[in-house]
Parts: structure tokens; sequence; C-alpha cells
């Protein structure tokens, strides 16, 4: 904790994978959101674009890749090239880092809950942040200031009820879990953490929708990392399990 009193603003970067949706779900059930946290993010930085240079010095169409869409998808990736990045970052930096992972399993949703996606993204992220950031994240301080950056083509850009306003409204100030929540927006080609969260959306997207056995090694990387343990199950059963046998 002195670490987390020694710097006043933590640091999120956030992306996802899947939809939030009715339209077959038995094929699109999942919508997962990854949110890196940090206190530290030049080092986190730094870590992931050393191997990410690696990567691309090793494997000419990683290189050709980068120079056309100036950088890399995690959908693009084998979970055997995202491990290595993974275990780079968590070698070195896992004091510096947590992982918020939530969860929602469509067959839960209704007609009411998905039809301002961005309204709904939004409420995600406040109950997350209420709920499990609140009681088990290790930068939890109930002060400083929470800064998050969001990849810009997340369903929130066009929400009619604003982030950051939303988060301020809710947990600033009456049993504030900080002092300030700030959010903007950017393309994910200009913040190489919210590609890392597009790395991991997608990893755990891959493990729990597709049941990826490749996925499995991945997400054991970062269980002890997650706050709180496990995924937030944002659904009514709260049945969602990970496939790491």
């Amino acid at each position: 904790m002195g670490e987390v009193e020694k710097n006043s603003t933590i640091y999120v970067y956030v992306d996802e994978s899947g939809s939030i949706t009715k339209t077959n779900v038995s094929n699109n059930r999942y919508f997962v959101i990854a949110m890196v946290f940090t206190d530290n993010p030049i080092a986190i930085r730094r870590l992931f674009k050393k191997k990410i240079s690696q990567m691309i010095k090793k494997n000419s169409k990683r290189r050709d890749e980068i120079i056309l869409n100036k950088e890399i998808k995690g959908s693009d990736l084998s979970e055997a090239e995202k491990i290595k990045i993974y275990h780079h970052i968590l070698s070195h930096g896992s004091d510096n880092i947590e992982l918020g992972l939530i969860v929602l399993d469509n067959n839960y949703t209704n007609d009411k809950f998905i039809e301002n996606h961005a309204r709904t993204f939004n409420y995600m992220v406040q109950v997350f942040f209420d709920s499990c950031y609140r009681n088990h994240s290790r930068f939890m301080t109930g002060k400083g200031n929470i800064e998050i950056l969001l990849d810009e083509q997340n369903v929130a850009t066009g929400a009619k009820y604003d982030l950051e306003e939303y988060l301020n409204q809710q947990l600033t100030i009456k049993n504030p879990i900080c002092d300030r929540f700030s959010a903007g927006y950017t393309d994910s080609k200009n913040e190489k953490l919210v590609q890392l969260a597009d790395f991991v959306a997608n990893s755990f997207y891959r493990n729990i929708e597709k049941n990826d056995r490749d996925s499995a090694e991945s997400v054991k990387m970062w269980i002890n990392s997650l706050c709180g343990d496990d995924v937030f199950d944002f659904s009514e059963a709260h049945d969602i399990k990970l496939n790491i046998k």
C-alpha cells in the first residue's frame, strides 16, 4: 500500500471483446471488459513495448502488420505469442499492475438492459468499481484520482450518460472510493496499455466464449493479478467459469 500512497493517481486502461446483444446468443453469449490498473504506467508500458519490439524483430509478418496498422490486435495473435508478453510484464511488474475483468452473460440480459449499449457499459463499470474494486483492489485507498482511458471504438464513446460524470456522481461523494475520476478516449494505436487491455480481453473471451484450450495458460497467468481473484460475473446465476484445467 505504500506505493499507492506515494502515487495519488491510479491509471486504468480499458478495452473489450464480444458484444452486448440478444442476437444469435448461442454464438455471442459473452461480453468481456478488461481493465488494466497500474500506479506506474511508464514501467508497464516499457515492459509491453520491449516484448512487442522483440516479436516484430523475429517475425516479419508481425512487423508488416505494425507498419500497415500501427498496432497488432489481440485477436490476430496466438495465445503462445501473448503468453510471452504476459510473462514478461507479470515477472517484472506484478507489484504495479492489477486486472479487472467484467463478464456479461447475454443470456441474462433483457431488451431494456441492451437498448443503450453505452449506458449499459457505463453501468457495468460503475458496479465493478462500487463492489469489486472497493472491497478487493490493492489500489483502493478512498482518495486520490483514478484516470480511465478507453479505446475510442468502445460502445461508451456515444454515451448519453457520460462515464466520467456518472462515476463522479456515484463514487466520489458519499462513501467515496477516490477524490475524482477522469475518463478519456483514444485510438488504441496511440496507447500501448489500451493495446494490452485488448490482448487480455481477447484471451479471456477466447477462454470463456470459445472454450479455447490454448487460452488456459494465458488466463492462469493473470489469476493472481485479478481484482477479487476472479472475473466479475455480471449474470444472475453467477455461473461463469474460467476454463483453466
